[in-house]
């Protein structure tokens, strides 16, 4: 029996992933900033290097997957889409090999995070992982709920259910919606100014911790604006199991596909009361 087996084969599988990635990138100690490949075409074009740190985050998890025989289709970062042969049912993995990216180039030790799912054929979510370089914690999702826990010696310790918060009013919410790049800064705060002015405190991260964080209760919501599709079905599964409530900025439910190309406005918050009222001021703007 593997270390993380109780928690459901494909759980166990991404929890194993997730720690190798956490490894790696802690093996590093900050010496993974040289950029080892440039994007090309409109895929990420404001953000194109490839740093040392992503492409290894990266190959640990392709790795993982051929070691675990899975029959997928891998859609990450770097690679974009890659197939797999391997055995059972198809699966769909998606990463966010590493995320925060030019906050490690520059070494600021600030939201690091690597973040994996896995999905079935037909779009249900089976598991999802979110590590925190710097706690080298995880928040993650079964089929049926939501954990944290910590690695401990290669161990996952003191691990809980999450419950996402009970706020219902803007005036007390904390908001996360990633703001650290002047492409998305200055969209976000001029056009939704008259949501953001009335909440409490804006955290300016996002990506696939935005949904765990919201999850464990340490965010009210997470307001995704234009986030490309790996940083939303990476983390979303998190909040789906703890209970989050999860659509697009005009209230439909989001839809997995097999376009790693898309990008997606999404809300997720704590409690339905309280995106009623997002949404309410989202019609508005």
């Amino acid at each position: 029996m593997g270390k993380f087996d109780q928690y459901g084969e494909m759980t166990a599988f991404a929890l194993d992933a997730v720690y190798k990635s956490l490894t790696k990138i802690r093996a590093l100690a900050g010496g993974g900033t040289e950029t080892v490949a440039t994007r090309e075409g409109e895929y990420k074009a404001w953000d194109p290097e490839v740093f040392r740190v992503d492409k290894e985050s990266e190959d640990n998890f392709v790795a993982c997957v051929e070691a675990a025989g899975l029959n997928a289709v891998i859609l990450s970062e770097e690679l974009k889409r890659k197939e797999i042969a391997g055995q059972g049912d198809l699966v769909y993995v998606i990463s966010d090999p590493f995320d925060g990216s030019l906050l490690y180039k520059r070494q600021i030790p600030a939201f690091w995070f690597t973040s994996l799912a896995v999905f079935d054929k037909d779009g249900n979510p089976l598991t999802a992982v979110v590590g925190d370089c710097a706690a080298n914690s995880v928040d993650f999702a079964t089929e049926e709920k939501a954990y944290t826990g910590k690695f401990v010696e290669g161990e996952l310790v003191g691990v809980h259910e999450i419950t996402p918060s009970k706020v219902t009013e803007l005036k007390n919410a904390f908001l996360e919606s990633y703001l650290m790049k002047p492409k998305f800064l200055y969209p976000t705060v001029l056009k939704y100014q008259p949501l953001l002015s009335k909440l409490k405190f804006i955290l300016p991260n996002g990506g696939p911790a935005g949904f765990a964080d919201v999850a464990a209760g340490r965010v009210d919501i997470y307001f995704a604006v234009g986030q490309p599709y790996i940083e939303i079905f990476s983390g979303c599964a998190i909040a789906q199991r703890a209970g989050c409530v999860i659509t697009t900025f005009d209230g439909k439910p989001i839809q997995f596909e097999d376009n790693i190309d898309q990008c997606y406005d999404v809300l997720c918050t704590s409690n339905q009361e309280l995106h009623d009222k997002v949404l309410e001021e989202l019609s508005q703007i």
